[in-house]
C-alpha cells in the first residue's frame, strides 16, 4: 500500500520536531537560498515564525509539515500575503527532504495547500516563485495547474546569498 501525503498544521508543540528536520536539511535548503538565518535552536525557530506571521494562530493557518504516511518529510505554507488590485494573494513555499524527492510528494502537498488557501482562507490568487534553474519546482507548479507568468520582479535582496533569476507562476481561484 502506497503511503499518502498529508499536511499537519504546525503547532507550538511540534516546533522542536520541525526544527530537527530543518537542521537535517540545512545545507540543502541553503543551496536554494532557503536557509533559516540565525536559527540555532527550536526557540530561535519559534521567534523566526512569530516574526513572519505575527501570532500563533496565523502560523497554524498558514504553515504545515508535509507527512508521507506517518513520517515528516518537509514543509509547505503560505507567506507574502497582500492585496493587490482588490485581489487577496499569497505565495506558496515548499521544500521536501532530499530522500523524499521525485515521488510526487510536493505535487500532492501543493494541491492540498491550494485547497486550503482557496476554500478555508478565501484567497483569490496563489503564486509560486522558483529559481529559473529549479526545473523540478517549475514542473510542480505546472502539474498543479499554475500558469507561467514570466520572470519575477522580486526584490533580489530577499535572496541574500546570491542573485538569481526567479520565475513566477500563478493560479487563480475560479470558484
Amino acid at each position: 500500500m502506497k503511503p499518502t501525503t498529508s499536511l499537519v498544521q504546525l503547532t507550538e508543540e511540534r516546533i522542536p520536531m520541525d526544527f530537527k528536520m530543518i537542521q537535517k536539511n540545512e545545507t540543502y535548503l541553503e543551496s536554494y537560498g532557503e536557509g533559516y538565518p540565525k536559527i540555532k535552536n527550536a526557540n530561535d525557530y519559534f521567534l523566526y515564525l512569530l516574526n513572519i506571521y505575527g501570532d500563533f494562530q496565523n502560523i497554524e493557518l498558514k504553515r504545515f509539515t508535509i507527512f508521507e504516511g506517518d513520517l515528516p518529510c518537509g514543509q509547505i505554507g503560505l507567506h507574502s500575503f497582500c492585496i493587490e488590485n482588490f485581489t487577496c494573494q499569497a505565495e506558496i513555499f515548499y521544500w521536501v527532504d532530499q530522500n523524499y524527492q521525485g515521488k510526487g510528494i510536493v505535487t500532492r502537498a501543493c494541491q492540498l495547500i491550494q485547497k486550503h488557501a482557496f476554500e478555508v482562507l478565501g484567497l483569490d490568487l496563489l503564486i509560486i516563485h522558483c529559481l529559473i534553474e529549479n526545473i523540478k519546482s517549475a514542473n510542480v507548479a505546472l502539474r498543479c495547474g499554475f500558469t507561467y507568468e514570466g520572470i519575477s520582479k522580486l526584490d533580489k535582496n530577499e535572496y541574500k546569498k546570491f542573485i538569481k533569476t526567479i520565475e513566477q507562476y500563478q493560479k487563480e481561484n475560479i470558484n
